[in-house]
């Protein structure tokens, strides 16, 4: 039986995302096993340009725990994430895990959820290097944690509503990170993820931090995943950062840069519009540097 998402125009012209018809992602229900535990989790295969899937993982709430490989789906960031993916061509393998009733997003569940991305990974069909993950409240403490021990493995992250509080900010600098925060949330203390970002700005660390004004905890979990953040989530990737690149020793040796549209049609010129465009950077040593860019202003 598979779990089905029903993507109406209305809701895509709400969200900025653009014109279409409607759309349905389907979340086939899987289990993964290892000798840790059995953690049932849901997985979308988006289709979209390229040829490896980024891997996308969220984490839940603790409202949703449990064992039915359901609860979780209720959860209003998890279509946000699919539909922005889908409506943006973006190939991904989404993939939604339940935390056992008794467990968190940490410790045991944490290495079997590495262990899950790593299997997707290992077998060749997700990029290595456009593995993302997201969370709110529990799943945002969770999303916090796995970047304070794995941030190796992950391009960007996006915690809302989360607790980074004791972790490891030098790790978690490694990563790009999108969090929010609501004035009204009674759960999670803003001032809490201020004072780890204040810790993080000694390693240099790249990171969004919006706070909005009036949001309860529930509001943050809910209405965080908006087109313009997900849009900076996922132009990252493990390689390089998209926009400014860092200088590097081939730079002294750079003949041009050429954009191609996001289907693969060279530009005579560089674009103009906002929107994800290809970007190749070609050296006198015939080497070339190439990957998805997303524009958010004109030059």
């Amino acid at each position: 039986m598979k779990h089905k998402f029903f993507l109406f125009f209305y809701m895509l012209s709400i969200l900025g995302w653009g014109e279409g018809s409607a759309q349905e992602i389907e979340f086939s229900k899987e289990t993964f096993i290892n000798d840790v535990m059995s953690l049932p989790y849901r997985k979308a295969t988006i289709p979209g340009y390229g040829d490896k899937a980024s891997l996308v993982i969220y984490l839940h709430g603790g409202s949703s725990k449990g064992d039915d490989n359901e609860a979780q789906m209720q959860e209003p960031g998890i279509s946000a994430i699919a539909s922005w993916l889908s409506a943006n061509n973006y190939k991904a393998i989404m993939l939604v895990p339940q935390c056992p009733t008794d467990k968190a997003w940490l410790g045991s569940t944490q290495d079997v959820l590495v262990a899950l991305l790593k299997t997707y990974i290992d077998r060749g069909v997700a990029d290595a290097d456009k593995v993302y993950i997201f969370g709110g409240s529990m799943g945002g403490t969770g999303t916090w944690g796995m970047l304070s021990n794995h941030s190796d493995l992950f391009a960007a992250a996006m915690p809302v509503a989360g607790n980074p509080t004791g972790l490891d900010a030098e790790a978690i600098s490694q990563v790009p990170i999108y969090t929010v925060m609501g004035t009204m949330d009674r759960i999670m203390k803003i001032s809490n993820v201020e004072m780890f970002l204040n810790e993080m700005d000694n390693y240099k660390a790249e990171y969004k931090f919006d706070i909005e004004d009036g949001w309860t905890h529930e509001d943050v979990c809910k209405n965080s995943y908006t087109s313009e953040r997900l849009s900076w989530v996922f132009e990252h990737t493990k390689r390089q950062l998209t926009g400014i690149m860092p200088l590097s020793y081939d730079d002294c040796n750079l003949v041009n840069i050429v954009w191609y549209s996001i289907n693969g049609q060279r530009l005579t010129s560089e674009p103009t519009q906002k929107g994800f465009y290809i970007r190749s950077y070609r050296y006198r040593s015939g080497k070339a540097i190439t990957g998805k860019f997303y524009l958010d202003r004109p030059f």
